[in-house]
Parts: C-alpha cells; structure tokens; sequence
C-alpha cells in the first residue's frame, strides 16, 4: 500500500503574482505533494464555510505550511492563516519578498516611538506595498526563519532545497508525530 501523499499548503496573496504561483504549484506537485493552493481551487471548501473558514481548516488538515510574503496584503486570509499554522505549530517555511523586508526598515523609525506604535502613523499605498500590514504580517513570522527573495529564482532554489527530497521530508513528519 502506497503512504499517503504530504499535504503542503502554500498560501500567500494572489494578486499580481498568479504565473509565479503556477509555477510553485506544478514544482510541488511534480514532487510528489497534494498542494492546496486558494489560487488553483485546490482547497476545499466544506458546505456552509465561508473561503476563510475553508482556508483556516485547511491549515489545520495540512502536513507542510509555505507561507510567502508578497507585498500585497489582499483580503488579510493569508495573515490568519500565518497566525493559525504557528498557534497549531505546523512544520513551516516562510519566504518574504526582499521590498517588505526593505519597507519594513525604512518605515520602523516612523511606525513606532521606541516600542509603542506611533499613532500617528498613518500609511499611504504606494505601488510597491499596498499595506503596511504586510510588514505586520512579517513580523508575526519572524520567529520563524523567513528567507528573502526578489524574484522567481530565487523561491525556486528554496523550494528545491526544502521541499525536493519527500521521502526526507516525510520522515521528518512523521518523526514529529510519534514524538
């Protein structure tokens, strides 16, 4: 009997950024994962849930999170979802775009007075980050390793490096879960 197929769920924002998203998916999937992506439709929506309903459970059916910091914020699903992988201490990666990470340096001395929030802060989108709560969203992560990339190359290599070997990385789960 074959083992069951390693769910990885990769979620991020979707605007903009679909082709690089096809491209994540068909890798993970030639891998040999079931990759629930909101993007390709892959995440299953029970009767009667709403699409972050639906997402949250998927993060809690999944075996793998891949979360990637786009800087687009969308609807803010992806950030509850960062949130719920880390509550459930799900195995997790997270890559980061190199312009959130650049924003959120050059906007700290603005958004905060020593550790409190400024309130007079007030962000204005610009068409290199539409939010600053995807520097929020960052900073939620950051306990977690968070890789940077710029472009498509550079998710691919990490992905290749991290997601490649299954068998590793089925071992590794299940490891964790006698554990």
């Amino acid at each position: 009997m074959a083992a069951k197929k390693l769910t990885i769920m990769v979620s991020s924002t979707v605007y903009d950024r679909e082709s690089d998203l096809d491209v994540i998916y068909a890798t993970l999937k030639g891998f040999g994962y079931d990759v629930v992506m909101s993007k390709e439709g892959s995440v299953y929506v029970p009767a009667g849930f709403t699409p972050e309903q639906a997402c949250l459970k998927a993060v809690e059916d999944c075996d793998l999170f891949f979360g990637i910091v786009f800087p687009s914020y969308g609807s803010g699903i992806t950030h509850k979802e960062f949130k719920m992988a880390e509550t459930l201490k799900k195995p997790r990666w997270f890559i980061s775009h190199n312009y959130v990470t650049f924003a959120r340096k050059l906007l700290q001395p603005y958004r905060f007075i020593g550790k409190a929030p400024n309130p007079d802060f007030k962000f204005v989108k610009t068409s290199v980050l539409d939010s600053d709560k995807v520097i929020d969203m960052y900073e939620d992560i950051k306990s977690n390793w968070a890789q940077g990339f710029f472009k498509l190359t550079d998710v691919m290599l990490f992905i290749d490096t991290q997601f490649k070997d299954i068998n590793k990385r089925r071992l590794e789960i299940d490891a964790l879960k006698s554990a």
